[in-house]
């Protein structure tokens, strides 16, 4: 009994528990609008549609710029992989300022915000993904091709397939599946696909408009949607990977767009992009679990 009250001590000690932290997080920064969020040892990261930054987050909600003053226009989709930090980039008409074209990949130093390389990469850059060795894969919104950005910075295609575009916005959110391939979905007619080099194999998913951010965790993977720009509802949507069925859906009051795994539990971005998207802002963005 007491081995097992001391490991307990320890484990609240060092990793906290789901109940001690807060399931709501209000954050305010001058119309910062993230889009994309990544966990990174006890703070979230945010992106900035308006800014082209990378903020962190804690989990009291105070945000601290990390990485500024760059040539990013928007920032969208992040992910941690080991020492470096990913980011998507480009410019979709809601930043400061404007470089028309913009779309790529920047790789920075985790632990100091350093850019480490900025890639360019065709179609509107929009989310990424990392595989065991390091390899990035990152979606093009506005083209039917999923690109691959290995650690030296050189962009080939991984897979292209007319099902991932479309006339309006394409293939959008994208995990790694830890049984080896690629999972995307594509935001305007909601399709889930499974893809691999060079093949494209449409999962046997509900149709789910509106997929933006891809999340993979324990419970299921998580859909997150939204009715920015298609026909999908505001909500969350875990499914079995097994199945690809839903385990469960949770509406959301306002849109969100992605989330990220973190030590206690998965928690939902909302950067009140839908206020962005009616030409308004707001210094409000908030974090759900």
């Amino acid at each position: 009994m007491r081995v097992l009250l001391a490991v307990t001590a320890v484990l609240v000690l060092f990793t906290g528990t789901a109940q001690a932290t807060p399931r709501h997080v209000e954050a305010r920064s001058p119309s910062l609008h993230p889009e994309g969020v990544a966990w990174d040892r006890g703070h979230f990261l945010v992106s900035s549609l308006r800014h082209g930054t990378v903020s962190r987050v804690g989990l009291d909600g105070r945000v601290r710029p990390f990485i500024t003053g760059t040539p990013m226009v928007s920032t969208f989709g992040l992910r941690v992989d080991g020492d470096r930090l990913l980011v998507t980039y480009g410019d979709i008409g809601f930043g400061e300022r404007s470089v028309p074209g913009q779309s790529g990949l920047g790789v920075f130093e985790l632990r100091t915000g350093r850019a480490l390389r900025y890639v360019d990469v065709p179609n509107g850059a929009n989310d990424v993904t990392v595989d065991p060795h390091g390899n990035a894969y990152v979606t093009g919104t506005s083209g039917d091709t999923i690109w691959k950005v290995d650690r030296a910075g050189a962009v080939t295609p991984f897979a292209r397939d007319p099902r991932l575009g479309g006339t309006s916005f394409g293939n959008n959110g994208i995990v790694w599946d830890p049984r080896g391939f690629l999972v995307t979905g594509h935001y305007t007619n909601g399709t889930l696909f499974k893809v691999t080099r060079d093949h494209v194999e449409e999962l046997p998913a509900p149709k789910l408009p509106g997929a933006d951010g891809l999340t993979w965790t324990p419970q299921g993977l998580v859909v997150v949607t939204n009715s920015l720009a298609a026909p999908g509802k505001n909500a969350v949507t875990v499914l079995d990977t097994r199945t690809w069925q839903v385990r469960s859906q949770r509406s959301w009051p306002t849109a969100p767009t992605t989330a990220a795994r973190t030590p206690f539990g998965t928690y939902v971005l909302s950067g009140r992009v839908d206020l962005l998207v009616k030409g308004e802002t707001t210094d409000e963005f908030s974090l759900d679990r």
